[in-house]
């Protein structure tokens, strides 16, 4: 059997085709299925995942400082509100451990500018870092130098899509969040649609529709955006409907894996940070397989300037047989054994005499 492979060499081996073969031969969608397998285990696909997660994670505190730090100018320009909040934390954290929490508030709010610096300063490095190794990692899917181009307009080109990815994140969660949560409900009796009969299921069907619209603009701009190299639209988009349903059956799950973990007081603890990282990985994996799926189309592969494969290399082998020994050789080799052992016969009884 003979396949071609991505460099347009036919391999040729002498085995029979397999039962994977056979499908590969028969079903064009399942040969792309393997293709991207193949791309993605040789890519080391898994390996760039649980990487871009750790600096995923990493950003995420500095993240959270901002989001603090903006927080505390809020409530020291609206004191009733922060008034509020203080009684809410009395009311639910009881004791000491409530007094705690309302010195923490006003520590934050007093310092929000030093807090509101150092996370600026710090998620600037850990998120430029962050959409660094990502697009190094897609950039190695698609077999594209991830370390070319200008330094300077490499890192403003983080900057932008790292801004851009935080957004475009938080539209896609909050969409999802939105559609499992009781501001569905909230919405519909402001529109006095709480009597249409299946209101519900028709509302839930459109945040899936929504969310699943909003997946999609998410994973076709990173396709396309990431790589350091052309991306094919039609390739970039046909991977970005497998990654928009991928990414919104997982954040179902997410939903109903958060829900569930944090009414126990060790998910409540543990819950959040194992969550939020077991999420970023798969939401990576998803990437890094769309990207190996789009890299893996046939407008693709022909599109591709791969590196040429290393030169084959041909070994002559010259293998010289030991020559036949003729019946006539053979026949002196006997006779002078013969002469031999007469001569030492004829010596040895001389010797006794």
């Amino acid at each position: 059997m003979s396949r071609t492979d991505e460099y347009g060499i036919e391999r040729v081996s002498k085995d029979e085709p397999g039962f994977i073969d056979k499908l590969r031969d028969k079903h064009q969608w399942f040969d792309h299925l393997m293709l991207m397998q193949e791309r993605y285990a040789t890519m080391g696909g898994n390996q760039y995942s649980a990487g871009i997660t750790y600096f995923s994670v990493l950003s995420v505190f500095p993240i959270l400082m901002l989001v603090f730090a903006a927080a505390g100018f809020v409530l020291a320009a609206r004191p009733e509100d922060l008034a509020n909040l203080q009684q809410l934390i009395s009311d639910n954290l009881s004791g000491e451990v409530g007094n705690q929490v309302n010195e923490i508030v006003d520590t934050a709010i007093h310092q929000r500018g030093a807090v509101a610096g150092i996370g600026a300063a710090t998620a600037l490095w850990s998120g430029l870092s962050w959409m660094n190794h990502l697009r190094y990692g897609v950039s190695k899917i698609w077999k594209y130098d991830p370390t070319g181009g200008n330094f300077v307009l490499n890192k403003l080109r983080d900057l932008v899509a790292l801004i851009s990815l935080l957004v475009a994140l938080i539209i896609a969660f909050g969409v999802t969040a939105i559609g499992s949560s009781g501001l569905t409900e909230h919405l519909i009796e402001l529109a006095h649609l709480q009597d249409v009969p299946g209101i519900e299921w028709i509302s839930r069907l459109v945040a899936i529709v929504v969310g699943l619209l909003a997946n999609y603009i998410v994973f076709f701009w990173l396709l396309v955006s990431l790589p350091r190299g052309t991306v094919p639209k039609k390739s970039a988009a046909q991977a970005a409907i497998i990654g928009a349903v991928a990414f919104e059956l997982f954040k179902q799950l997410g939903s109903v894996f958060f829900s569930s973990a944090l009414k126990n007081p060790a998910g409540a603890t543990f819950g959040p940070i194992i969550g939020v990282m077991v999420l970023l990985f798969f939401i990576w994996r998803i990437l890094l397989y769309c990207s190996a799926w789009a890299a893996t189309t046939k407008q693709s592969l022909a599109e591709a300037q791969l590196p040429a494969p290393e030169p084959a290399v041909i070994q002559i082998r010259q293998d010289v047989a030991a020559p036949a020994a003729t019946p006539k050789a053979g026949a002196f080799v006997g006779l002078g054994a013969a002469l031999g052992a007469g001569l030492a016969v004829l010596g040895l009884s001389q010797r006794n005499k």
